[in-house]
């Protein structure tokens, strides 16, 4: 498990910014993502460290209205993944609030703007056929970035967790028989989360984001938590 891609800047930040080390956790759905991310929180809060974490869709309107209908049957793929990156820009003000408020150490933000390009990317593909690839993601990331880098704070790194298929679809299949209430359709897709995996798979090879992947295997949270918590324990000494 090491660090790819490029380097962190901090110079865009206010030095206050500059005091705490923002990461974004992604990956597939199932994946164990906000699990790891909640065992690294509690290993880094034992060693004396602030961590504070921030959802999203958060609980705001543009929050509940990209869950309510960009989940429904029949939204095209676009327009799903405008309403939630309109919702992490809208989210983004309590997210710089928080940060600026209490001074964390680090910040997760538990799913970001890159997850709505990659998923968005991912579905026009397979759902709608559209001939799009790796270069869209990063071409749209790009246009995000920079008209809105004076709304959304600039991840310092990604954590990417991933876990095998069948594990991943195991736990999708669980989720959806507990809750009714829910569109588990884009869960339950595994071409779907295949092309998500492949897509954050090449961004993080082809060094378009600044990121550590988690293979997230059965029966390893704990050693894998430890591990990511010691990376970013020397990301932020190496930052200050």
């Amino acid at each position: 498990m090491r660090i790819t891609g490029k380097k962190a800047s901090f110079d865009g930040e206010s030095k206050l910014f500059c005091e705490t080390l923002i990461v974004v956790w992604e990956g597939t759905d199932g994946s164990g993502k906000t699990t790891l991310m909640r065992s690294v929180e509690g290993l880094l809060s034992a060693r004396g460290y602030h961590v504070e974490t921030y959802k999203t869709p958060g609980e705001t309107q543009t929050g509940r209205f990209a869950l309510e209908y960009g989940n429904m049957q029949g939204i095209d793929g676009l327009t799903r993944m405008l309403l939630f990156a309109a919702n992490t820009a809208d989210d983004s003000k309590f997210i710089r609030m928080q940060i600026e408020r209490l001074r964390p150490h680090f910040e997760f933000i538990d799913r970001y703007y890159l997850c709505s390009i990659v998923y968005g990317i991912a579905v026009l593909k397979t759902r709608h056929s559209k001939a799009v690839n790796v270069e869209d993601a990063e071409n749209v990331l790009g246009v995000f970035e920079k008209l809105g880098e004076d709304v959304f704070v600039k991840p310092d790194l990604y954590v990417i967790v991933d876990v095998e298929e069948n594990v991943r679809l195991r736990r999708a299949k669980s989720k959806s028989s507990k809750t009714s209430s829910a569109d588990f359709s884009y869960e339950l897709d595994s071409s779907l989360q295949e092309e998500v995996r492949k897509l954050y798979r090449l961004l993080v090879e082809r060094r378009s984001i600044r990121a550590i992947w988690v293979d997230n295997v059965e029966n390893k949270l704990k050693e894998n938590a430890v591990s990511v918590a010691d990376k970013l324990m020397e990301l932020r000494q190496s930052m200050l």
